[in-house]
C-alpha cells in the first residue's frame, strides 16, 4: 500500500490530465511516461542565437539579469 500523500498526488495528477485541453501537454506526458526520448531539436537559427548569447555573456557584453528582473518580465507578459 502506498502512503496517502502519494496516492493523493497521483489522483490529483490524473484529474489534471483528464481535464487538460492542451495537446502539447498530453504529447509531452505521453513521451515522458513512455520513456521515449523527446524529439525536439533546435533549428540552426536557434542554435546561433544560443551561441551568440553565450559568447556575449562570457565576454562580459551581457551581464545577464537577476531572478527579480526575469520574474517581473515574465509576469508582465502573462498579465498583459
Amino acid at each position: 500500500m502506498q502512503p496517502t500523500n502519494l496516492q493523493k498526488d497521483k489522483l490529483d495528477l490524473i484529474d489534471k490530465i483528464l481535464h487538460t485541453e492542451d495537446q502539447n501537454t498530453l504529447d509531452f506526458l505521453k513521451d515522458y511516461l513512455n520513456d521515449e526520448p523527446l524529439q525536439y531539436q533546435l533549428s540552426e537559427e536557434q542554435k546561433n542565437i544560443v551561441r551568440e548569447n553565450t559568447e556575449n555573456y562570457l565576454s562580459g557584453k551581457d551581464k545577464g539579469k537577476s531572478w527579480k528582473e526575469v520574474k517581473a518580465k515574465l509576469l508582465s507578459k502573462r498579465n498583459g
